[in-house]
């Protein structure tokens, strides 16, 4: 049996500010200048819908003008996000720190921005973030978040893990995955919106929590063998035959 031990870390709002990529894109190419608070509910609302005909009516985004602009958006969001790009204060050092707790830990990176599924774009945005120190084993990058990891982590290797989000959907998904959700309070969401018991709220309490996950594990492997019971086998000696 694997003691291999997921982690799968959110992407924006969690590790990285993209908020202000986006109200840039928006105001210059769309121009409608958003709120910080509106360019938030967007990404919450996005992690479950995508550009769905409710997401744009709801935020009074002219679909014709959206189509004709979307290769610009995404040429401008690709250069802007490289460029502007930065860690969330002290993650890296955190991310380093908890990769050392445990020789089984497997740190993925999960996220719904479509820039990532690029290889090239991702692996050169990790080096600008991480340098050579890049301390995620595997990134999947796509639209569904839920289906990404079902689809690439075995049952009883998923069984282990935790899901790390800023998002209610995070939440959700980690649900669905019967697994723990550490909500973090630092990125696009308030702590009454992370439906989950495990918050957090500043990035260095992340080690703590997933030291106790991992003690957990290990406690939980100590019960179930304490549980197996050996039945008493009556050995005839007549069923055996000696050599000498």
């Amino acid at each position: 049996m694997t003691e291999e031990i997921p982690l799968f870390f959110d992407f924006g709002g969690t590790l990285v500010d993209t908020l202000q990529v986006t109200r840039r894109v928006f105001k210059e190419v769309l121009g409608t200048d958003y709120t910080p608070e509106q360019i938030k509910d967007m990404y919450k609302d996005a992690s479950q819908k995508r550009q769905s005909i409710s997401l744009l009516i709801k935020y009074k985004v002219n679909p014709a003008k959206l189509a004709l602009k979307q290769k610009k958006i995404k040429s401008m969001q690709k250069e802007l996000f490289i460029d502007t790009i930065e860690l969330n204060d002290k993650a890296s050092e955190v991310l380093q720190k908890i990769k050392k707790l445990d020789k089984n830990l497997k740190l993925i990176l999960v996220t719904q921005n479509p820039m990532m599924e690029d290889e090239e774009y991702s692996s050169q945005a990790l080096t600008k973030l991480f340098g050579d120190n890049n301390p995620f084993d595997q990134i999947l990058a796509g639209e569904d978040k839920f289906q990404m990891i079902v689809h690439n982590f075995d049952p009883d290797i998923l069984a282990r893990g935790v899901l790390i989000g800023d998002l209610p959907n995070d939440v959700y998904v980690a649900e669905m995955l019967k697994i723990p959700c550490f909500g973090v309070t630092w990125g696009y969401s308030e702590e009454d919106e992370l439906r989950t018991p495990f918050i957090v709220d500043e990035i260095e309490d992340l080690y703590e929590m997933v030291q106790d996950h991992i003690e957990d594990l290990k406690e939980e492997k100590d019960e179930e063998i304490e549980e197996i019971e050996f039945e008493d086998i009556d050995l005839d000696s007549d069923d055996f035959e000696l050599i000498d």
